[in-house]
């Protein structure tokens, strides 16, 4: 009752115009990528991934050697570089120095995994596909390390959603 009280009190303070909110300057979720050089640059071979499922240095590994990006020639111009590279790393998993990024990274390193390259070698990402439901998907829609997109229709605007309907356990 108490949200439904609440959600009503805000919508009514927002018709009346008592407060003017513009929901993109309020919400930046960490799993978007925001910046338009990024997200065209890398979205166009693949999802351009959110720079919060890397480390500093993992994305400074993968932006400094562009001319083998993965067994692809990635090359871009310095200054497009630069702009990317800068991007990546003001918004990596450990730009900040709180509690739960500590943790984290830690539990990492208990893995053995350090500033990957791979999204797909972070304890996330494996923890999130290594159910029957991904063997299943993964079946469907071929190799996933690149290929997020072909599931998770809004990856790019950092909306993963849950296929448990689609594919049960």
């Amino acid at each position: 009752m108490f949200n439904k009280i609440s959600i009503a009190a805000i919508t009514g303070i927002l018709a009346l115009g008592a407060v003017t909110v513009n929901a993109a300057e309020v919400v930046k979720p960490p799993f978007t990528v925001t910046d338009e050089m990024t997200r065209k640059e890398c979205g166009d071979c693949h999802m351009a991934f959110p720079p919060s499922r890397l480390t500093k240095m993992g994305w400074t590994k993968i932006m400094d050697d562009l001319s083998n990006h993965f067994g692809e020639d990635a090359s871009l111009d310095a200054k497009t570089v630069e702009h990317i590279k800068a991007y990546l790393i003001s918004a990596a998993l450990d730009r900040k120095n709180g509690i739960r990024t500590k943790m984290r990274l830690k539990a990492w390193a208990k893995k053995g995994i350090v500033d990957p390259i791979r999204i797909v070698d972070t304890p996330e990402w494996i923890g999130e596909h290594k159910s029957s439901r991904f063997k299943t998907m993964q079946k469907d829609v071929g190799y996933m390390g690149s290929n997020c997109s072909k599931c998770h229709l809004n990856g790019n605007r950092g909306q993963y959603e849950s296929f448990k309907d689609r594919y049960p356990d």
